[in-house]
């Protein structure tokens, strides 16, 4: 701050400058027109940036001088005591200040980029980059550069603010990998106004990070909604299959269609968990997301319909099949396979879905008198799904006729 008082004393014309966290210091100066006039007005905006800044509760001291600056600058500016050319004249020092300020902060920007030493040149996966590519980002730091691709120092972003354990949000601060030193804010801007000036797509995470002016807290209290969303969905589309096996198995065994679904024991279990991604995600939402939401609601009838629907369209799916081999009549070969035959969670429609740009909330009359029916009396839900078992062993038994050379282990 002292280098931006010291440009606007200049610019006034203030030859012998004083500062106001000097103020003990005997003035020597004997232009007694600094404190009266114009250029006193020069030295009460300076004091004024200090005294705001002293009590100012932003956290940050990037945030503190532009508070700072700003809200001195409209004290002056709106002040109806103010003859308008004395508030011309203010304004102008200030905007000239604070182009001179931000041309000599480029120029050492510059210098730094010049004189430092570049200690890392490859990306994470150890490739090299070209330090002129767009997509590289060139973090200076305690007289050190880094070399960054714009996409790894994303990620690496995302992961911090979206730290929630349990879906709970919980922010971390973004750190160098290098060095493990918290990312300042004002790198935090310049790699948002990098990802402007190239048009790559900003993350939503990142954005809204961005709009709270990186404050964790403000993040956590108006976005939570969107961090647990982005939590779950990281969690179940990147987690391995040997770790959401079993939720899959428990989501089949909660809906009472999927519930009479034989998986056998031989199926791959990545190819399962593959399978039921999707729903898996749906499920999540309808349990772990926050409570009194119409999301979690309709995730939820959606997950219903899209289970039965998977369920009517292959109801042996997941068991093993013998395959017979047939040739001239007789059996020559027997073969197991696994009834992997299903249809896509992407290409089951259902009323509550988007459709065409528009969303519906209102299930078909027969979903909805279902899924009512479902929820609302366990009982009768009990005995409907063992009349179901009943008459899809019927029609599991109709369609092994149809398939002469195809039979179901139980």
């Amino acid at each position: 701050m002292k280098t931006f008082f010291n440009i606007l004393q200049t610019l006034a014309g203030i030859t012998n400058k004083i500062y106001p966290n000097e103020p003990f210091l005997k003035s020597i100066n004997t232009d007694t027109s600094i404190y009266f006039g114009e250029k006193g007005h020069i030295i009460y905006l300076i004091n004024n940036i200090f005294y705001k800044k002293k009590i100012s509760k932003k956290m940050h001291m990037f945030s503190k001088n532009a508070s700072a600056k700003f809200l001195s600058l409209n004290h002056i500016l709106e002040n109806t005591f103010y003859q308008n050319e004395l508030k011309e004249y203010v304004f102008d020092i200030f905007t000239k200040a604070q182009k001179h300020y931000h041309a000599f902060s480029r120029l050492l920007h510059i210098y730094k980029l010049n004189k430092n030493p570049y200690v890392v040149t490859n990306d994470l996966m150890l490739n090299p980059i070209e330090h002129s590519h767009k997509l590289t980002f060139v973090l200076i730091e305690k007289n050190s550069n880094f070399l960054f691709n714009i996409n790894e120092i994303l990620n690496i972003i995302e992961t911090s603010i979206s730290h929630s354990p349990d879906f709970f949000p919980q922010p971390l601060s973004p750190l160098n990998p290098y060095n493990n030193q918290e990312f300042t804010h004002a790198t935090l801007y310049n790699i948002y106004f990098q990802m402007k000036q190239i048009g790559r797509v900003i993350p939503l995470l990142f954005h809204c990070f961005f709009l709270e002016n990186f404050n964790k807290a403000k993040f956590v209290e108006e976005y939570e909604v969107i961090i647990r969303e982005h939590s779950i969905k990281k969690y179940v589309f990147n987690s391995p299959h040997t770790i959401l096996y079993n939720s899959v198995l428990i989501m089949l065994r909660d809906n009472k269609y999927t519930n009479n679904l034989i998986i056998h024991k031989n199926f791959p279990k990545d190819l399962l968990v593959n399978i039921f991604r999707p729903y898996l995600f749906y499920d999540y939402i309808a349990n772990f997301h926050i409570e009194g939401t119409l999301k979690k609601f309709r995730f939820k009838n959606i997950l219903y319909i899209k289970l039965k629907k998977f369920y009517e369209f292959n109801p042996r799916f997941g068991r093993e099949i013998i395959k017979l081999i047939k040739k001239d009549n007789k059996i020559i070969k027997r073969e197991f396979v696994i009834d992997s035959k299903h249809i896509s969670f992407y290409n089951i429609v259902s009323s509550n879905e988007t459709i065409n740009g528009f969303v519906t909330h209102n299930l078909t009359i027969d979903d909805e008198d279902d899924f009512n029916e479902d929820n609302s009396d366990e009982d009768n839900s009990d005995e409907d799904d063992s009349d179901e078992d009943e008459s899809d062993e019927d029609n599991s038994d109709e369609d092994d006729s149809d398939e002469d050379n195809d039979c179901s282990l139980s």
